[in-house]
């Protein structure tokens, strides 16, 4: 009887994530993919209300995940991109980093998933990619890598490879822990 039952309870845990087209390795409390799609319209909205990009830079609210043998941990990915590929100022801005980081933060919390801020491409007239340059901006913020329960911060401008993780799904005042509000 109790093998029965810690076969029934442990399927559960990877039937929860299979039914959602998640990673049967995902955790089944994790964000859904409905949770994220429904998280999407009001962070791109805080972020069109921020005006945080300006005339320089598009950030775009998408849905992203890890690779667990399937999507796993997922969240919301804020990209920013270069507007004009032809602009050889990639670099991103502390400024522009922080303010994008408080427009989303609290509504991420408000919708308890995940959001992450990282470089985004976009293709230029020959068909390259150009991407939008965060390491300097998140290394000025932040130091170059920073771990803590409530975000993670990585920078490694040698790869131009920088993102802002808040985990907002399980935490809360998590601007306050990154010294942003």
């Amino acid at each position: 009887m109790l093998a029965a039952t810690i076969a029934v309870v442990l399927s559960g845990c990877f039937m929860i994530p299979l039914v959602d087209g998640r990673s049967p390795f995902d955790d089944p409390f994790g964000s859904s993919e409905s949770d994220i799609e429904k998280a999407i319209p009001p962070i791109q909205a805080a972020l069109d209300e921020s005006g945080a990009g300006g005339d320089r830079w598009h950030l775009v609210a998408e849905s992203a995940s890890e690779n667990c043998e399937g999507p796993c941990n997922l969240y919301v990915a804020v990209r920013v991109e270069p507007a004009d590929v032809d602009d050889p100022d990639r670099w991103v801005s502390e400024e522009v980093l922080r303010e994008t980081l408080i427009a989303v933060v609290p509504v991420a919390e408000s919708q308890r998933v995940d959001v992450a801020v990282v470089s985004g491409y976009r293709k230029n007239e020959y068909g390259g990619l150009v991407s939008a340059e965060l390491s300097t901006a998140v290394e000025s913020l932040f130091g170059e890598r920073v771990r803590s329960d409530q975000f993670s911060a990585t920078s490694d401008e040698s790869y131009g490879d920088a993102e802002v993780h808040a985990f907002t799904r399980t935490h809360t005042n998590v601007l306050a822990s990154m010294g942003l509000g």
